[in-house]
């Protein structure tokens, strides 16, 4: 019985395991040749951010906590589709976990290199404001194809992570005059991050119940 279980592992664990072992392999790599034609540190691409800054361990709390939240978003979604795969008429739905994990990614990564403020426009010479604007269509885009299964959602707690991180937005436009006033669109946008994530853990539920009937 033992040698059957090791040998089903063998079988059907290692083979994914060596696609995760060479992605890192490869991301590790990529880190040694960027050290190595830039000059940097490989200490600055592989240490923790406070540990390099010599800063306190609450340093940028709340913006792991986000980026935290995004991830689980990113986990969920994609742990989803991959079991709506199995269920031929779920495949629509196996599509919509399966772009809302790479939209999730997608506004995770951006949160937490800060692409659109800093990487594209000091980096690639691409104004902020085209990233924004090609975030906000992509979005769109995703809406209006999967409005008829959003509405069968809980659509308000998504419509929520959208007004929280439009509020975050409008409040870096328009700050405040009140000391620390970025503490409130950093507020807001972890309001609307934790939203996000509620959202697609409730749909995320209901489409494994769903696949189960």
């Amino acid at each position: 019985m033992l040698t059957r279980s090791f040998n089903k592992q063998f079988r059907y664990v290692i083979p994914v395991l060596l696609i995760v072992y060479l992605i890192t392999f490869l991301s590790l790599l990529a880190a040694i040749l960027a050290s190595t034609m830039k000059g940097i540190s490989l200490d600055t691409l592989t240490k923790d951010p406070t540990q390099i800054t010599n800063s306190p361990f609450y340093f940028g709390a709340f913006s792991n906590i986000g980026i935290m939240f995004w991830s689980g978003s990113v986990a969920l979604c994609f742990f989803v589709a991959y079991r709506l795969s199995f269920v031929r008429s779920m495949s629509f739905q196996y599509l919509f976990m399966l772009l809302s994990g790479l939209v999730s990614l997608m506004l995770g990564i951006d949160d937490l290199f800060q692409v659109h403020e800093y990487v594209s426009p000091h980096y690639f010479s691409i104004p902020k404001n085209a990233v924004f604007l090609t975030y906000a269509n992509i979005i769109l885009i995703y809406l209006l194809y999967f409005r008829k299964l959003i509405l069968n959602t809980d659509y308000i707690v998504l419509a929520l992570a959208f007004i929280f991180m439009g509020l975050a937005a409008i409040s870096k436009i328009f700050p405040l005059p009140i000391p620390k006033d970025t503490f409130l669109e950093d507020a807001l946008k972890l309001f609307g991050i934790v939203s996000w994530f509620f959202y697609y853990f409730r749909t995320s539920n209901q489409m494994i119940s769903a696949s189960e009937h």
